[in-house]
């Protein structure tokens, strides 16, 4: 009879307790699935941020427009004698040697380096007019006695590090005007 009393105090106790925890159990339950469902909207639109912030930047010309910085298909040792003599005259005509770059011009609206690495003539867009600054920086090497149909091979390539400008002029091209890939 002690046993039936003791499993009757049991019994109701255990009663008590399921009217006790099973409100709190579903409140545990339903905080949980909040929290969950709160992390898997907050993972999809973080992405969909990171999206929209990849979709900005395609939106700037990319490497490929203005920025690609295509390999010389002529070596020096192939240009017209001519022309590789302007060329060493125009290396030679370096105002600042930058650890082996070579700054040759330097304008309001442009510079024009010499890295010897890739064998790049490298000009680099400062401001704008965007159009008129790479135009005076093709006429400054025509002024050395090149050909327009030279400065394809010598290789000149443009650049715009400036992010506004760069989407500001997305249809520049990197290679002289002229020249094709």
């Amino acid at each position: 009879m002690d046993q039936a009393i003791g499993n009757a105090a049991i019994n109701m106790n255990l009663t008590q307790y399921r009217k006790v925890f099973t409100p709190l159990l579903l409140v545990s339950i339903v905080v949980i699935l909040t929290l969950i469902t709160v992390s898997i909207y907050l993972i999809f639109r973080v992405n969909k941020k990171n999206i929209s912030v990849d979709q900005e930047f395609q939106s700037i010309p990319k490497q490929g427009q203005l920025n690609k910085i295509s390999p010389p298909s002529t070596k020096p040792e192939e240009l017209p004698t001519n022309v590789q003599q302007i060329r060493q005259k125009i290396i030679s005509s370096q105002i600042e040697n930058r650890n082996g770059d070579l700054l040759l011009a330097k304008t309001d609206l442009y510079e024009i380096e010499y890295i010897p690495a890739p064998n790049v003539f490298f000009i680099t867009i400062l401001k704008e007019p965007a159009k008129t600054a790479k135009k005076q920086a093709q006429d400054w090497f025509l002024k050395f006695g090149l050909q327009n149909s030279d400065l394809c091979d010598l290789p000149i390539r443009f650049l715009i590090r400036d992010r506004n400008l760069r989407k500001a002029n997305p249809n520049l091209s990197s290679l002289p005007d002229g020249c094709t890939p």
